[in-house]
């Protein structure tokens, strides 16, 4: 899968959390090599999203879909290399 390709799976994703109004939270986690690397919760009610980063825990909030699939690929790849 190129660059381009893994960036824009990962926008559609999110983009997915936001179309879905089932529950007023969504989840979805991002594995590589069959280990969970980050999880992406979006809070339907105040649109916010947060990225938790698997191995330590840290939680991140963002307001913009774009610059959060940036770090959950970059966050994939950092994982990759170390594999």
């Amino acid at each position: 899968m190129t660059e381009d390709t893994e960036l824009q799976h990962i926008i559609q994703r999110i983009k997915a959390m936001t179309l879905d109004d089932k529950n007023e939270l969504q989840e979805r986690h991002f594995d590589k090599f069959g280990v969970t690397v980050v999880t992406v919760q979006f809070d339907r009610p105040s649109s916010t999203f947060a990225l938790v980063n698997g191995r330590s825990d840290k939680k991140f909030a963002f307001d913009d879909l774009d610059l959060l699939a940036i770090d959950v690929y970059e966050a994939l790849n950092e994982f990759k290399e170390i594999f």
